[in-house]
């Protein structure tokens, strides 16, 4: 684990960006049973290549239970509070241990009816985790709340926790939350989902108001996780027409995807005119993840990122999902140079750091795209695009 060390900088150089990370942070998204490490795998990498002295570290704070009330059920919130601190915990922290940190005690009904087993083990002290979670990405809205332009926070984009319980390796929905805190200074505000799987969580949180516009480009097919998403689905009540889905099938390629993100996102933007953005930028939309099935690289999530950064608007990026833990690792970096616009591209061949080994056998920051063929067509994706068009309130 590294020491962090916050950047103070006078006013008048302060970086555009702003990263919001802490050794707590990370030690915290490290417990989560099946991402063991990946947070330390990111964090290590983006300081090998010195991206941190290029933004303004912030560490974050705490979410309060208010905070956790923007978004989840008091019922909830009582539970983690009274049900799942250290004192209620049966495993002592290890953040060494791979193998530790989730109680193994037998899963029951009062845990399951919180969504709190199988895919969301109960944790060690989960009370403190999505308190530590939440709070960075409420640490990032305030900083956009307080005219920071861009926030960077790879250890959150939780989207599919639900209101009353923990959902997909999701214990809280942090993005959910971070909205709801933007929501108190922008009229309205954008939300865009890059994850492979669809963001159900934060769609549901908001599909009922005009006030957050969600979007999502996710597989949808059979038996993929969530199993919701579909492209008629677009909001409900005063909200309807406030949600976009942009269902593809496996093994997309860039070309296809940053075309079709391209048009539906034009559309959005000169309709409803965002006052800021959130950016959910899971790592499995990219090749090679085990949960995942695209045939995306980097290179071609950047080109979306950077159409969005154009915009000029207050922007949150978050991370989300992601199990190839080098691959995350390679992604968010990747991005957070353009993020910050770095002068000179990265060095293929990966700066030394602690898991340095974990990258072989080529140890290079670039990835390579499968010989899949792309189960989508062009007229497959227009097709869906026209029914956006259709589906989107002028």
């Amino acid at each position: 684990m590294f020491v962090f060390k916050q950047n103070f900088v006078e006013p008048k150089k302060m970086p555009r960006v702003s990263y919001v990370c802490s050794d707590e942070l990370i030690a915290q998204c490290n417990k989560i049973p099946v991402l063991k490490k990946r947070a330390s795998m990111v964090h290590e990498l983006i300081r090998g290549y010195n991206l941190h002295k290029l933004m303004e570290c912030v560490k974050p704070n705490l979410a309060s239970e208010e905070n956790l009330s923007l978004i989840h059920s008091q019922y909830y919130i009582d539970y983690l509070k009274n049900e799942c601190t250290a004192e209620t915990s049966i495993e002592t922290l290890d953040s060494d241990d791979d193998n530790g940190d989730s109680d193994t005690s037998d899963v029951d009904d009062d845990q399951l009816n919180y969504g709190l087993g199988y895919d969301c083990p109960k944790i060690y002290n989960l009370w403190k985790f999505v308190r530590v979670i939440a709070g960075a990405s409420v640490t990032a809205a305030n900083l956009l709340l307080s005219n920071r332009k861009i926030v960077i926070n790879w250890c959150g984009g939780w989207h599919h926790a639900q209101r009353d319980e923990a959902e997909g390796f999701c214990y809280v929905n942090d993005i959910g939350i971070a909205i709801q805190r933007l929501r108190t200074r922008f009229q309205r505000v954008l939300y865009i989902d890059l994850d492979i799987h669809h963001g159900n969580g934060v769609e549901n949180a908001f599909a009922y108001t005009r006030r957050v516009f969600t979007v999502s480009f996710h597989q949808f097919q059979p038996g993929f996780f969530p199993g919701s998403g579909s492209v008629n689905d677009c909001g409900n009540g005063n909200g309807k027409g406030y949600c976009v889905n942009f269902p593809y099938k496996a093994h997309i390629r860039g070309e296809l995807f940053i075309k079709y993100f391209s048009k539906t996102l034009s559309e959005i933007i000169v309709r409803y005119q965002p006052e800021a953005c959130v950016v959910q930028c899971g790592a499995d939309s990219i090749v090679g993840d085990p949960l995942g099935g695209t045939n995306l690289l980097p290179e071609d999530l950047a080109i979306c990122i950077e159409r969005i950064l154009a915009w000029g608007l207050p922007t949150m990026f978050l991370g989300g999902g992601g199990y190839n833990f080098q691959n995350a690792a390679r992604y968010w970096t990747y991005l957070t140079s353009v993020i910050c616009k770095t002068k000179e591209p990265l060095d293929n061949d990966l700066p030394d750091n602690k898991y340095f080994l974990r990258y072989g056998p080529g140890y290079e920051l670039s990835i390579s795209r499968k010989q899949f063929d792309d189960s989508n067509t062009e007229n497959d994706m227009e097709t869906t695009y026209q029914i956006i068009r259709g589906n989107l309130k002028n």
